[in-house]
């Protein structure tokens, strides 16, 4: 379980222009309970740039100094609270990078021993590491193909096929592509894991630790989970996606 935070700007941004110093320092708070590694990845121009480590984010002083850092007009931060029996380390923290694109997520996928099914096996022997989250985000990538490259599809496709096959708590990511920003919001509320939030002291609401919610301003959207102010943001309904087009910020939701 993890935070997400993705944001489509007009022109390069860095994350504390966009979210303020009191945005960052209340979402990075978080890292006190998301402890596991932190990662950010951004698109300037055609290029992506990737950074991500396995230390706590209020503790490394990379993590704040790209936080203050124009990266690009596009970008994710994830804070890592690790599925039990995933291990702490750089391989595994999030964003996962393949041909452009970059993916976060935050929930867990069971059954784990089940999980190299979830690929096929050209796309499983592209695995970096060992979580069920890498494997959401290639079987994603690996559906583009044959759905001529329509993110939207290639993504409602792997929610559908993980819904039936396994039994994942949740699916919310944030998406990069070379075009757009796609947060995905779907979660499973009987499988919330209340008991682990409330064991952990953290300040999030188990009831809508899983929520998504996103802010439209003149010069950029920003989209977000739970646990800090977020005072007049619009919550993505459970079972859909947001598209934010980059360039123009048009946004959509779309069901999945």
């Amino acid at each position: 379980m993890c935070r997400l935070l993705g944001y489509c700007s007009r022109d390069p941004a860095s994350v504390t222009e966009l979210i303020g110093e009191d945005g960052v320092e209340a979402f990075t708070a978080l890292s006190r309970w998301h402890a596991d590694g932190w990662g950010m990845a951004a698109q300037d121009g055609g290029r992506l740039q990737v950074a991500k480590s396995p230390h706590r984010a209020s503790e490394d002083p990379d993590y704040q100094r790209l936080a203050k850092e124009r990266l690009g007009d596009t970008g994710l931060v994830h804070l890592r609270w690790a599925t039990p029996g995933l291990p702490v380390d750089e391989r595994n923290s999030h964003p996962f990078t393949c041909d452009g694109f970059a993916l976060a997520h935050n929930g867990a996928i069971h059954p784990q021993d089940r999980l190299p099914r979830l690929l096929p096996p050209a796309w499983e022997r592209r695995l970096t590491g060992s979580t069920d989250s890498e494997r959401y985000f290639l079987r994603i990538l690996s559906g583009l193909g044959r759905r001529g490259g329509d993110v939207l599809a290639a993504v409602a496709g792997t929610v559908r096929h993980i819904t039936g096959q396994y039994t994942p708590s949740s699916l919310n990511a944030i998406l990069l592509t070379p075009a757009a920003l796609y947060a995905i919001a779907w979660h499973d509320p009987r499988r919330i894991p209340h008991e682990a939030i409330r064991a952990r002291h953290s300040p999030e609401d188990p009831a809508t630790y899983f929520d998504l919610a996103y802010q439209v301003t003149p010069e950029a959207v920003v989209v977000a989970s739970t646990g800090w102010p977020q005072e007049g943001w619009m919550v993505i309904p459970n079972g859909s996606a947001l598209e934010i087009t980059r360039g123009t910020l048009a946004t959509r939701v779309v069901p999945l």
